[in-house]
C-alpha cells in the first residue's frame, strides 16, 4: 500500500511539472504593436529607507510615451522612508505620496490595505504594482503597458534576484527562477496558478469589478495569486505573460537563512485559504510528497524501509526539476543559476517541509 501511495504522489508531482513545462515552452516574446494606456504605478513602502531612493530614481528614468504617474504609499514607516519620499516628490510632480495614518488598526495584510488605498486615488486605467526593493529597467512601463492589446486585462512580468554569491543568495536566485517560470507557464496557458505583485499589471476597472481585495484583506498574503484567481472568474478575462527583457525587475534577496525561512513561511501562510478546494487539495498532496522526500532517507536508514521507496520518489523529482529549470534558464537568460541546482534541490525540501506549518500557524513576522 505504501508503495502505491508514494507512486501516486510522485506521479502527481511529475504531471504538474509537465504542465508547467508545456506552458513554459509555449511562452514567447510578443512582437506585435504595443499599446500605450494610461498607467498608475503603485509601490507600497514600509521602512524601506534602504531601497526607496534608488527605486524612485529608477522610476524617474522611465521612457514611457503614454500618461503615467507613480503613487508611493508610506505604510506607517518608523524610519526615514517618508522623508525620502516627500523630498523626492517635491521636485518630481509625476510622483504622489500617500501616507497612511499610524493610528490604523493592525490587520493580517497591511500591504493589501496600502495597495487598495492607492488604487482608490489612482488617476489612470492600468494599475502596475512593484515592490519597494525592486529595480525596474528604463523601458519597464513601456514593456508592461504595451501588452494590453487584443483584450488583455492582466499582465504578469518576470523578476530576477540580484545579490552576491553567498549560499542564501544563490539559492534564492534559482528558486526565484523556478517561481517565475511557473508564473510564465500558467499565464501562457491561460490558467494562472501563481503570480507575483513585484511585476504585475491589471485594468483598474477589473480590480474594482471583483470588489477589490475584499475578504482577502484578512489574509496575511494573497495580493497577487489569490487576486488573480478572483479576477479569472470574470468571463472573458484574458491574461498574458510578458517575456520582454525590458519587463524584468530585479528584486533584492534577503541575506540570511533565518530571514529566508521567515519569508517562505509568510508566503506559505495562506496555503489552506484558497477558495478552490481542488487547489488546496493539490497543494496538500504536493506538500505530503515533500514530507516523504524529507523523511524517506531516514526511514530507509533507521526503519528498514525499502530503498526503492526513497529512490523512486527522489529521482523523478530531480529529473523533472532539472528539465523544467533548464528550459526556464534558457527562456529567461539565467543559465548560470543552474550551477547551484543540486544544493538548491537539497535545501528546498526541508525549507518547504518546515516553512509551511510555520506559515499556517502564524510563526512569522512582517516588517
Amino acid at each position: 500500500m505504501g508503495d502505491i501511495i508514494i507512486a501516486c504522489l510522485t506521479s502527481l508531482y511529475v504531471l504538474l511539472f509537465l504542465f508547467f513545462i508545456i506552458g513554459l515552452v509555449r511562452t514567447h516574446r510578443y512582437k506585435g504593436p504595443k499599446a500605450t494606456p494610461s498607467v498608475s504605478v503603485v509601490i507600497p513602502m514600509r521602512n524601506e529607507e534602504e531601497f526607496a531612493q534608488r527605486t524612485l530614481e529608477a522610476l524617474d528614468q522611465q521612457d514611457y510615451a503614454g500618461e503615467w504617474e507613480v503613487i508611493c504609499v508610506n505604510d506607517r514607516s518608523t524610519d526615514s522612508t517618508l522623508e525620502i519620499l516627500e523630498k523626492f516628490a517635491a521636485t518630481h510632480p509625476r510622483f504622489r505620496i500617500l501616507s497612511l495614518s499610524a493610528d490604523l488598526p493592525q490587520i493580517a495584510s497591511p500591504k493589501k490595505r496600502a495597495l487598495e488605498s492607492a488604487f482608490k486615488i489612482a488617476k489612470y486605467d492600468v494599475l502596475l504594482t512593484m515592490d519597494a526593493d525592486c529595480i525596474p529597467r528604463k523601458s519597464w512601463i513601456t514593456a508592461m503597458a504595451g501588452r494590453f492589446v487584443d483584450g488583455v486585462s492582466i499582465v504578469q512580468g518576470p523578476k530576477q534576484n540580484n545579490g552576491s554569491r553567498t549560499a542564501p543568495h544563490l539559492y534564492q536566485k534559482l528558486e526565484t527562477l523556478g517561481y517565475t517560470a511557473m508564473e510564465a507557464a500558467g499565464f501562457s496557458l491561460g490558467r494562472p496558478i501563481v503570480a507575483s505583485a513585484a511585476c504585475l499589471a491589471y485594468k483598474k476597472d477589473l480590480f474594482f469589478k471583483v470588489g477589490g481585495f475584499g475578504d482577502l484583506i484578512n489574509l496575511s498574503s494573497g495580493d497577487d495569486d489569490m487576486l488573480i484567481h478572483k479576477m479569472m472568474k470574470i468571463p472573458g478575462t484574458k491574461v498574458c505573460y510578458n517575456l520582454d527583457r525590458d519587463a524584468v525587475v530585479e528584486t533584492a534577496p534577503v541575506h540570511t537563512w533565518k530571514q529566508l525561512f521567515n519569508q517562505r513561511a509568510r508566503w506559505s501562510s495562506n496555503g489552506t485559504n484558497y477558495e478552490s478546494k481542488a487547489y488546496v487539495l493539490l497543494l496538500t498532496m504536493i506538500y505530503t510528497y515533500y514530507i516523504w522526500l524529507f523523511a524517506s532517507p531516514w526511514c530507509v536508514a533507521f526503519l528498514d524501509c525499502p530503498w526503492q521507496w526513497c529512490a523512486f520518489a527522489i529521482a523523478p523529482k530531480i529529473i523533472i526539476d532539472f528539465i523544467f529549470l533548464s528550459i526556464a534558464a534558457w527562456k529567461l537568460h539565467s543559465k548560470r543559476h543552474m550551477l547551484f541546482f543540486i544544493p538548491t534541490e537539497i535545501i528546498q525540501i526541508p525549507m518547504i517541509v518546515f516553512a509551511v506549518p510555520a506559515g499556517i500557524t502564524g510563526m512569522f513576522r512582517w516588517k
